[in-house]
């Protein structure tokens, strides 16, 4: 197996790991927001939402925080796919 530097490698296969339970994260005891909705476990804030009746503040548990950040690593290569064929396209 050949290791190849971050700085050699597209930024996203460089992105940190994602958070996960006693990493020095602010870990709160509370409800997870995201897919499992479980109450009483470790949860991070992950950002706040706004509705049209409210505004709050979004929690979510490490396997949750897990299944998110794969969420948004497959749409960004997906994006950076369709912009690399756009591009070959062009030539």
């Amino acid at each position: 197996m050949t290791f190849h530097p971050a700085v050699a490698r597209p930024w996203r296969d460089a992105w940190p790991l994602v958070a996960q339970v006693d990493d020095g994260n602010s870990w709160v005891v509370g409800t997870c927001w995201l897919y499992c909705r479980r109450e009483d476990v470790r949860v991070l804030w992950v950002g706040s939402v706004r509705t049209p009746g409210a505004t709050g503040d979004v929690y979510g548990c490490g396997p949750c925080l897990a299944e998110l950040d794969h969420m948004v690593r497959v749409q960004s290569h997906g994006r950076d796919r369709k912009t690399i064929e756009e591009e070959q396209c062009k030539h």
